[in-house]
């Protein structure tokens, strides 16, 4: 029998009182699930099949609008978001979405597993994650920012430095929404340049076949739509937790907004260049929280790209000189996550309106500054030997 493969099966397992354990905090995560959740009725899925199976039928795929109490929202992904959920349009909406909720589960797991790679802090870790409100607003709304992760996540933990197409699956995955864009240049300044360069090309070529097969809506995409964040909602409105949405709140001055931009992608890109080449998870946890931060729009449900940093913090292998800090870090932004007193904040009366109303922005920015980052080895330079002067009798 191989001893190693008995450890790693051991190692795996969960025990009885560990799974007394996860039974009872799956019911207190239930419980409270159940007493502060909102159900958003798949309202972001409801939109993408409406407007894909109206655009399948020959409609115009951004004049659709789905129906709400107060305004209207359209479909405001690139046209090759739309190719690629036309599989949708082939099935009812209930169908669509339980596949949604399955594919969003399976990726969560999937990522717990690839940093823990034990069954029982995989499992506790998804309980937890689904008491998070950016992982239940996502489930709620049929959003597909889980989707997007979980194609991120592969590429940068599987495929990276091990399969000769590492870069597709995040080439894609810009493709159909432009933010997971900025881990193409994350591959490039980790010295991954073949799969920097695939993943970009790829990327370009999901533009192209969206003009092959879409051009009316591509010409309107690419020239004009993609300019227009408005149309996704109010930049100043309290569930944009984007640095943009921070600094109108603030009225803050228009110049400010891109030149601290600059200055966190400088922060971004010198933390990541310092990273070991094998320390893909820095790369993936600083690029998710750079991305929430420089995004014009950052809904609640796009921190979930923030997950992997939280990850990193509270596994205690991430750095053992520091794990408590890290740790007791982790938890209080994980405890913000997971309770709704962002929304006690949308009064611009209130004395703690600004502090309130910024909470995930300021988490961001914390995040960036604090996950742990493996460093790269100096390269050691060596000296020449010092020159002896020869002795008399090699002289003689």
């Amino acid at each position: 029998m191989d001893t190693r493969a008995g450890e790693s099966a051991s190692a795996s397992s969960v025990s009885g009182r560990q799974w007394v354990g996860l039974a009872v905090l799956a019911v207190c995560v239930a419980l409270f699930v159940a007493a502060s959740a909102r159900w958003q009725h798949q309202f972001d899925l409801r939109i993408y099949h409406g407007a894909v199976r109206s655009w399948a039928h020959g409609g115009d795929l951004y004049a659709y609008r789905q129906p709400e109490t107060v305004r209207v929202f359209g479909f405001t992904y690139p046209p090759f978001a739309a190719i690629a959920m036309l599989p949708m349009t082939i099935v009812a909406w209930p169908v669509a979405a339980v596949a949604l909720a399955i594919t969003s589960v399976s990726g969560t797991l999937l990522l717990l597993w690839r940093r823990f790679h034990r069954w029982a802090p995989t499992l506790a870790g998804g309980i937890l994650l689904a008491a998070a409100e950016p992982w239940r607003d996502t489930l709620s709304l049929g959003q597909i920012n889980l989707v997007l992760l979980t194609l991120v996540a592969v590429d940068l933990l599987y495929l990276v430095g091990r399969h000769p197409a590492a870069g597709i699956l995040i080439g894609v995955a810009a493709g159909i929404k432009l933010t997971p864009a900025v881990f193409i240049a994350y591959l490039l300044l980790a010295r991954r340049y073949r799969a920097g360069f695939i993943a970009a090309g790829t990327a370009l070529a999901t533009v192209g076949l969206g003009w092959l097969i879409a051009p009316g809506a591509s010409r309107a995409y690419w020239t004009s739509l993609v300019w227009r964040t408005g149309r996704v909602g109010e930049i100043f409105s309290v569930p944009n937790q984007s640095l943009d949405g921070a600094l109108t709140r603030m009225h803050a001055p228009a110049a400010v907004w891109p030149a601290l931009v600059v200055v966190i992608l400088a922060v971004w890109a010198y933390r990541v260049r310092r990273a070991a080449a094998d320390d893909a998870w820095a790369g993936l946890a600083l690029t998710g929280v750079a991305v929430c931060l420089i995004s014009p729009i950052s809904w609640v449900h796009h921190l979930v790209w923030q997950i992997p940093a939280l990850l990193v913090l509270v596994d205690r292998r991430a750095d053992r000189r520091h794990r408590y800090w890290y740790l007791l870090l982790g938890a209080g932004i994980y405890g913000l996550m997971a309770t709704r007193v962002l929304w006690l904040f949308k009064d611009p009366a209130n004395p703690l309106y600004l502090p309130g109303a910024n909470m995930h922005v300021i988490t961001g920015l914390v995040l960036l500054l604090a996950v742990p980052v493996k460093s790269a080895p100096r390269p050691t330079t060596v000296l020449p030997a010092p020159a002896t002067r020869p002795s008399l009798a090699e002289t003689a």
